[in-house]
C-alpha cells in the first residue's frame, strides 16, 4: 500500500467504529450498516435496513472475522440496538464473557451519555463525562464474572427504563458523594456499584405488584414491595461487594426521620453513602415518567423533596442542588420561594 492509500485508509478508519461480530444478532431491517475491513479498505457487508442472518454470522466465523465496523454516523442506531438487545446478549453463554463485558460497557456508556443529556446538559459534559467513563470502565472488571453478569442481566431484563434509572442514580450519586473528604476512591466505587444495583431486588418481586399503581396496593402488596431491599442483598451474596455497597442496596429507602424501611433507621444510624443515594434515587425517580404520571421538572422534583426535607440528608440535597444549578438546570434562588 503506497502513502496515498495509507492516508486514505486512515481517514476512512476515523469514520467507522469497530464492534465485535459476536454482538450482532439476526434481525429484520437492521438499523445500521455493517462493514468489513479487508487489506486496509472498508467493504460493505450488510446495508442499513437490510437483514443480518445466521448465515451472515456463520460466514464471518468461517472467515475468522472478530471485528466488524459500523459507520460513525450510525453509531446511535447501533447503541439503540445494543440497549434493546442487551439482556439477550448478556445471557448468551455462547458469547465469551469478555465480549459480553464489552457489550455491558458500550451500552452503559450510551445510557450514561443520555443521562448527561437529560440530567446534566452540555455545560458539564466535557468536564465531568470522563469521570463517568472511568467509573463504567472500572465496573466492567467487577461484572466480568458469571454471577455478577447474571444479576445485571436480571436488572436489564426488567426493561430499559429500570436499567436507565439505575444508571441515572449511579451518575448523580457519584457526583454528589465524591466531594465528601471522608469517602475514599474505593469506597466511592463500591457505593456506585451499590447504586447501580440498588433495585436489583425488584427482579424477584411478582410482576403483578410492580404493574399496579402504588396507591392501589393492598397492605399485603405493599409489604411484599418493601421486601425488595432485603431480596436485593440476598441476590448479590457471593459477589465482591463490600459493606458500603450492600448498605446502599439494603438501606436505600431509609429516611432521616426514621419513616423509611426496612429497618426504620434514623439520621445517625444511616451511612453517608446511603444518605446520598436516597437523595439521588428520589430525584431521579421524580424526574422520570411512570405509567401513572408524567415526569416532574427538576424544580418541581426539588420542591417536592424540600417539603419532606426532614426525610433527606440536608448536605447531600444541598450538593445535588448546587450541581444542578451549575448545570443551569435550576435557579437556586427560586427554590427559596
Amino acid at each position: 500500500m503506497d502513502l496515498k492509500e495509507r492516508i486514505a485508509a486512515k481517514e476512512a478508519e476515523g469514520q467507522f467504529i469497530p464492534v465485535s461480530s459476536l454482538l450482532l444478532r439476526p434481525w429484520a431491517n437492521g438499523p445500521f450498516s455493517v462493514f468489513l475491513r479487508q487489506e486496509g479498505h472498508f467493504v460493505l457487508y450488510t446495508t442499513k435496513g437490510g437483514a443480518y442472518s445466521d448465515e451472515h454470522r456463520q460466514k464471518l466465523s468461517d472467515m475468522d472475522v472478530d471485528l466488524v465496523y459500523v459507520p460513525k454516523d450510525q453509531i446511535k442506531n447501533y447503541e439503540a440496538y445494543l440497549l434493546e438487545n442487551l439482556d439477550a446478549l448478556l445471557a448468551d453463554e455462547t458469547v465469551p464473557l469478555p465480549v459480553r463485558g464489552q457489550a455491558w460497557y458500550e451500552a452503559s456508556m450510551a445510557s450514561a451519555r443520555s443521562v448527561f443529556e437529560e440530567k446534566l446538559p452540555r455545560k458539564l459534559f466535557r468536564t465531568r463525562f470522563n469521570h463517568v467513563r472511568r467509573l463504567v470502565r472500572d465496573s466492567v472488571a467487577f461484572f466480568d464474572s458469571p454471577g455478577a453478569l447474571t444479576n445485571v442481566t436480571k436488572l436489564v431484563s426488567r426493561g430499559y427504563k429500570g436499567y436507565h434509572h439505575a444508571m441515572g442514580v449511579m451518575v448523580l450519586h457519584y457526583f454528589v458523594l465524591r466531594g465528601y473528604e471522608e469517602v475514599n476512591k474505593e469506597e466511592l466505587f463500591q457505593a456506585c456499584l451499590g447504586a447501580l444495583l440498588h433495585d436489583i431486588g425488584k427482579t424477584d418481586l411478582p410482576e403483578e405488584v410492580l404493574a399496579r399503581r402504588p396507591e392501589n396496593w393492598s397492605q399485603a402488596e405493599e409489604d411484599i414491595y418493601k421486601t425488595h431491599p432485603a431480596r436485593g442483598v440476598a441476590l448479590v451474596i457471593g459477589l465482591p461487594l463490600d459493606a458500603m455497597a450492600q448498605h446502599c442496596i439494603l438501606f436505600h429507602h431509609e429516611r432521616e426521620d426514621g419513616r423509611g424501611y426496612p429497618a426504620g433507621l434514623t439520621d445517625e444510624h444511616i451511612p453517608l453513602a446511603v444518605k446520598s443515594l436516597s437523595v439521588c434515587n428520589e430525584y431521579d425517580r421524580l424526574t422520570r415518567p411512570s405509567p401513572w404520571r408524567p415526569a416532574h421538572t427538576p424544580y418541581e422534583a426539588l420542591q417536592k423533596m424540600g417539603r419532606r426535607k426532614r426525610a433527606f440528608h440536608a448536605e447531600s440535597l444541598r450538593r445535588l442542588i448546587l450541581m444542578l444549578a451549575k448545570a443551569e438546570i435550576i435557579e437556586p434562588d427560586r427554590l427559596k420561594e
